[in-house]
């Protein structure tokens, strides 16, 4: 139990013991952080007073250099009285050492010298005394037996000059023997004194030295620490906001905007903050506007796909059962509602008949189709005659019509009801049914106003669609008859021409006789009116013959050299007579042809003389070859050419490219045409290249074996 105790109250005391430092650390911090300054100045001042510690700790590294230069300054000058000490101890040791051997000897020579010495020595005691001051008085006593023995000295040397040996050595025992015993003790005196002093300013500058280097580690490591402390607090109360900041900022990119980040900063972190929250705010706040503005887009994309689909499906198709089918399923879908129904209006009855369902059974089918639904219904009847929906938020409320009582035991409660409406017609109505009571969104309603115009557009050209087929038909009737009526009618007139034209011939031949000149000119216009007037209706009965299929080809081998041949054999004359060159180009080799030679004959023809025609100067180049299978006849005139926009009319039936001209060289705007149904009955083509003012080029491409099974175009 005590061990027990004793760890739990240790744990405590530990604990604490950081817990504590924490607090302190953390109020610091939040000090720091609610300093109403710029991060530059706070870190500015924490760049300041540690450049100041530095200062500090160097001024007191100097201090302490200085006092130990000092205690230095002084170990040296104490080594250096030792040593002068020392010196002047052994050099009173020699003198009095010598001054005994020149007693003991007698010698008057070397007294003399002992005497210089000792009067020297003086000397040095007067610089020790001005080096030396806190030994004066020691020094004082050495001077003053220095004296006695001098003196002492000198007497002894004056009484063995005068041969007085005795007094001499009465006086070396009773003067200079004590003095030098006092001063030889006095020397010992002053470097004992000296080394004494030493010792006590070694000790002292040990204990200076401890104190100073506890001052400097003290002072370096409280510079340290609080150097350090100043940077961590710093550091933190700018980590800190950065990195609640970077977490918001993190929740912000993952699509939380509810959080607020919280710093106490009343810096640039502190505003930063303040806009990340406010940026926070507003972002949250659009990200909903967008999500709304995506779930509209996403269902406005669904409604005009739908849209497209039932367009797709009115204009794709004649069926009016699919395309309504179509419309009330996509309105069912868009709508979110459980079933819906198309009627469609009887003015005749004054009553409505469903036409499309969707969502329903076979058997409420059945039975909202044995219900006479006029225009006296409580709901489709209402919205017929307000010309507007209308909608039943709850049909179990009131009394409902048998139509509604029969779709209220199937389940729904509520409806809604769109007219099929046109300007001044009422055509059906769109009904949707949902098995929950409510009101219809106004959204709904409106896009159920777009499906009921799709419905009404579906049945009004499914209405146009039969007129237009019953017409096309009518037309397809009439255009055989007219077709067979030109070609009856062509005959019957070729037949009374051609013998017009034969009696004609007859008279300018003179077979009745010689006619006047004026009578010969009179029936010679008569003869070429007839012969023109014979090939107006020869294209008439070409073309209503094409027109009424009754015109088919003669196949047979053919040589395209033949017809070219021909053709230039034609229309040479003609172009002689204009002054015009005719040239024809026939490759050599070219296989036999499969086709309508006399048709093909008369497509040339067309061209050649049409190029001779309308050409008053140049040439006429006609060129026939085989590429890919295919005869390729082309006609080259150097004519007026044709205008771009013309290119394309020339082959229709009775154009002309220009009337005026047309006129003046004659013609009906039906040998092109003509020309181009027997080319496509040949399989082949026939088309124009030119540029007005540089004459035309007509190319004609026709298989060059003809299958049996062709017809007529």
């Amino acid at each position: 139990m005590a061990f027990g105790s004793t760890w739990r109250s240790s744990g405590v005391t530990f604990s604490a013991s950081w817990t504590n430092p924490n607090k302190i650390t953390n109020r610091l911090v939040g000090w720091v952080a609610r300093l109403p300054t710029r991060i530059q100045t706070k870190l500015l001042i924490a760049f300041l007073s540690i450049v100041g510690l530095l200062i500090v700790l160097g001024a007191v590294g100097l201090q302490v250099l200085s006092g130990v230069n000092d205690q230095t300054t002084e170990l040296i000058n104490l080594q250096r009285r030792i040593a002068a000490y020392r010196q002047v101890q052994h050099d009173t040791t020699n003198q009095l050492y010598g001054i005994s051997t020149a007693l003991l000897l007698q010698d008057d020579r070397m007294l003399d010298v002992a005497l210089r010495q000792l009067n020297q020595f003086g000397y040095d005691l007067d610089r020790m005394e001005f080096v030396a001051e806190s030994e004066a008085e020691v020094l004082g006593e050495v001077r003053q037996e220095y004296e006695r023995v001098t003196a002492g000295v000198t007497h002894v040397a004056e009484f063995f000059r005068a041969g007085r040996t005795e007094e001499a050595r009465k006086v070396q025992q009773a003067e200079i023997m004590p003095s030098a015993d006092r001063l030889e003790r006095l020397t010992n005196q002053l470097v004992n004194i000296a080394e004494a002093d030493m010792v006590t300013a070694i000790e002292t500058t040990e204990g200076a030295y401890g104190t100073s280097r506890l001052i400097v580690v003290s002072f370096a490591v409280g510079s340290i620490l609080l150097a350090l402390a100043l940077g961590y607090i710093i550091s933190w109360s700018l980590i800190e906001p950065v990195k609640k900041i970077e977490t918001r900022l993190r929740q912000i990119a993952a699509g939380e905007f509810a959080q607020q980040v919280t710093v106490v900063n009343r810096d640039e972190l502190g505003v930063l903050a303040g806009n990340v929250n406010q940026t926070s705010e507003q972002l949250g706040r659009l990200y909903q506007e967008v999500q709304a503005r995506t779930a509209e887009l996403a269902r406005s994309v669904g409604e005009l796909e739908a849209l497209g689909e039932v367009s797709k499906a009115v204009n794709s198709t004649l069926d009016l059962d699919t395309v309504l089918q179509t419309i009330v399923a996509k309105a069912v879908q868009l709508s979110d509602t459980d079933a819906g129904t198309i009627y469609v209006f009887s003015s005749t009855r004054q009553q409505f008949r469903p036409r499309a369902t969707y969502g329903m059974s076979d058997e409420l089918i059945a039975a909202i189709s044995d219900q006479a639904i006029g225009l006296n219904d409580p709901g489709i009847g209402d919205a017929a005659r307000r010309r507007a929906p209308v909608q039943v938020p709850d049909l179990s409320e009131g009394t409902p019509s048998p139509a509604q009582k029969i779709v209220l035991d199937a389940g729904y409660r509520s409806v809604l009801v769109v007219p099929l409406l046109r300007p001044n017609k009422l055509v059906g109505a769109l009904v949707v049914r949902r098995r929950k009571s409510g009101e219809f969104d106004q959204q709904i309603v409106h896009l159920l106003e777009t499906f009921a115009a799709q419905s009404v557009l579906a049945i009004q050209n499914a209405k146009l669609f039969r007129e237009i087929e019953e017409k096309g038909r009518e037309l397809e009737t009439a255009s055989r008859h007219k077709s067979q009526f030109l070609a009856n009618m062509s005959h019957e007139l070729r037949t009374p021409l051609n013998s017009v034209l034969g009696f004609t011939e007859l008279l300018v031949d003179g077979i009745y006789g010689e006619l006047p000149d004026r009578a010969k000119t009179t029936v010679a216009r008569v003869q070429a009116n007839g012969r023109h007037l014979l090939g107006l209706i020869n294209d008439v009965l070409d073309l209503s013959k094409i027109e009424a299929g009754q015109l088919t080809l003669a196949l047979e081998d053919y040589s395209v050299g033949q017809i070219v041949r021909s053709t230039v054999t034609a229309v040479e004359p003609l172009a002689r007579s204009k002054g015009l060159s005719l040239t024809a180009t026939v490759a050599e080799n070219l296989p036999l042809g499969r086709g309508d030679e006399r048709r093909l004959t008369q497509v040339l023809l067309n061209l050649a003389g049409n190029a001779v025609k309308f050409t008053e100067r140049g040439a006429i180049d006609i060129v026939a070859d085989a590429v890919d299978g295919h005869f390729e006849i082309t006609v080259r005139d150097t004519g007026p050419g044709i205008a771009p926009t013309d290119q394309g009319l020339i082959f229709d039936e009775f154009q002309q490219v220009d009337s005026s001209s047309t006129r003046q060289k004659g013609g009906t705007g039906l040998g092109l045409a003509i020309s181009k149904r027997i080319v496509e009955m040949h399989g082949g083509t026939i088309g124009v290249e030119s540029v007005p003012g540089s004459g035309s080029t007509f190319r004609m491409k026709i298989p060059i074996r003809v299958g049996e099974d062709v017809k007529a175009a």
